[in-house]
Protein backbone atom coordinates (compact mmCIF):
# COMPACT_ATOMS: atom_id res chain seq x y z
CA UNK A 1 0.00 0.00 0.00
CA UNK A 2 2.87 2.37 0.83
CA UNK A 3 4.35 1.82 -2.65
CA UNK A 4 1.03 2.76 -4.25
CA UNK A 5 0.82 5.96 -2.19
CA UNK A 6 4.37 6.86 -3.18
CA UNK A 7 3.61 6.28 -6.89
CA UNK A 8 0.45 8.36 -6.62
CA UNK A 9 2.33 11.23 -4.95
CA UNK A 10 4.96 11.12 -7.71
CA UNK A 11 2.29 11.24 -10.42
CA UNK A 12 0.54 14.15 -8.72
CA UNK A 13 3.83 16.00 -8.44
CA UNK A 14 4.49 15.54 -12.16
CA UNK A 15 0.97 16.65 -13.10
CA UNK A 16 1.10 19.88 -11.08
CA UNK A 17 2.10 22.63 -13.50
CA UNK A 18 4.83 25.06 -12.54
CA UNK A 19 3.66 28.63 -12.22
CA UNK A 20 4.16 30.57 -15.44
CA UNK A 21 6.96 33.09 -15.52
CA UNK A 22 5.82 36.68 -15.70
CA UNK A 23 6.96 39.01 -18.49
CA UNK A 24 8.38 42.42 -17.55
CA UNK A 25 8.67 45.28 -20.07
CA UNK A 26 11.60 47.53 -19.17
CA UNK A 27 12.14 50.90 -20.82
CA UNK A 28 15.75 51.99 -21.25
CA UNK A 29 16.25 55.63 -22.18
CA UNK A 30 19.24 57.15 -23.99
CA UNK A 31 20.92 58.36 -20.82
CA UNK A 32 20.66 54.97 -19.06
CA UNK A 33 22.62 51.76 -19.13
CA UNK A 34 20.69 48.49 -19.20
CA UNK A 35 21.61 47.92 -15.54
CA UNK A 36 20.25 51.36 -14.57
CA UNK A 37 17.00 50.69 -16.46
CA UNK A 38 16.54 47.33 -14.70
CA UNK A 39 17.32 48.90 -11.32
CA UNK A 40 14.78 51.69 -11.93
CA UNK A 41 12.13 49.14 -12.95
CA UNK A 42 12.80 46.97 -9.90
CA UNK A 43 12.66 50.02 -7.61
CA UNK A 44 9.09 50.67 -8.78
CA UNK A 45 7.83 47.12 -9.33
CA UNK A 46 9.88 44.83 -7.12
CA UNK A 47 12.52 42.29 -8.08
CA UNK A 48 12.33 40.53 -11.43
CA UNK A 49 14.00 37.33 -10.24
CA UNK A 50 14.22 34.70 -12.96
CA UNK A 51 11.14 35.94 -14.85
CA UNK A 52 11.28 36.96 -18.51
CA UNK A 53 12.11 40.50 -19.59
CA UNK A 54 11.62 42.60 -22.69
CA UNK A 55 13.98 45.56 -22.96
CA UNK A 56 12.73 48.49 -25.04
CA UNK A 57 15.43 51.02 -25.82
CA UNK A 58 14.09 54.55 -26.34
CA UNK A 59 16.18 56.91 -28.46
CA UNK A 60 15.49 60.38 -29.80
CA UNK A 61 15.17 60.96 -33.50
CA UNK A 62 17.89 63.36 -34.59
CA UNK A 63 16.66 66.82 -35.54
CA UNK A 64 17.62 68.74 -38.67
CA UNK A 65 21.25 69.77 -38.98
CA UNK A 66 21.89 73.34 -37.85
CA UNK A 67 22.31 75.50 -40.76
Amino acid sequence: MKALEKRLEELERRMTPEPAKRWHRILQYEDQTQEQAVAAYEAQNGPIGDDNTILRVIISKPGPAPG
